[in-house]
């Protein structure tokens, strides 16, 4: 005989496994779309394995580096490097997922809608400011890009703040 809080119900949820098989393809495929390098393909592939299995050697950046490198070998291209920015972003929250979520627990899927809204966002952004870079990049000849100048200036700014707010005591009510 049961009673009726005997039974423990939650909302729609995923197994632990399913976040790094999503990891394994999402380098994978960017692996083989974006690396011309046949020898760098599988050791994006192999570095997302190992990333899956121990998620604390940090093993799937070293995918993203793979990417990296058939990007600087293969000719500029506007629609390549938007897809480069979406897979390195997501290789990124998946890490990082990974890092979180423990060996045979379930993740309920509400619990992923903020980290899903914000990749949507940082990607709305991320898109618009590759593409406008893509843009200027050509149009730039020989002469130093405004894009590095705007990138080293938005690095400061960021430096700079960071430093500041790290460096703020905490008010009386968040300690």
């Amino acid at each position: 005989m049961r009673a009726p809080n005997d039974v423990l119900q939650t909302a729609p949820a995923v197994s632990w496994i399913a976040v790094r098989i999503v990891l394994i393809a999402v380098v994978s495929v960017g692996a083989f779309v974006l690396n011309p390098l046949v020898g760098w393909q599988w050791v994006a592939v192999i570095l997302a394995v190992v990333a899956a299995v121990f998620p604390q050697t940090f093993a799937a950046w070293g995918g993203v580096a793979c990417i990296v490198i058939g990007m600087l070998v293969s000719e500029p291209d506007l629609g390549r490097a938007m897809l480069a920015v979406l897979v390195v972003h997501a290789i990124h929250v998946l890490t990082s997922l990974t890092l979180v979520i423990p060996r045979g627990s379930r993740v309920v899927l509400a619990a992923l809608r903020a980290t899903a809204v914000r990749f949507v966002v940082l990607q709305a952004i991320a898109q618009s400011l590759t593409v406008v870079v893509m843009l200027g990049a050509d149009g730039a000849g020989g002469s130093v890009p405004w894009a590095v100048v705007a990138g080293a200036v938005a690095v400061v700014a960021a430096a700079v703040l960071l430093l500041v707010n790290a460096n703020r005591s905490a008010s009386p009510e968040r300690r």
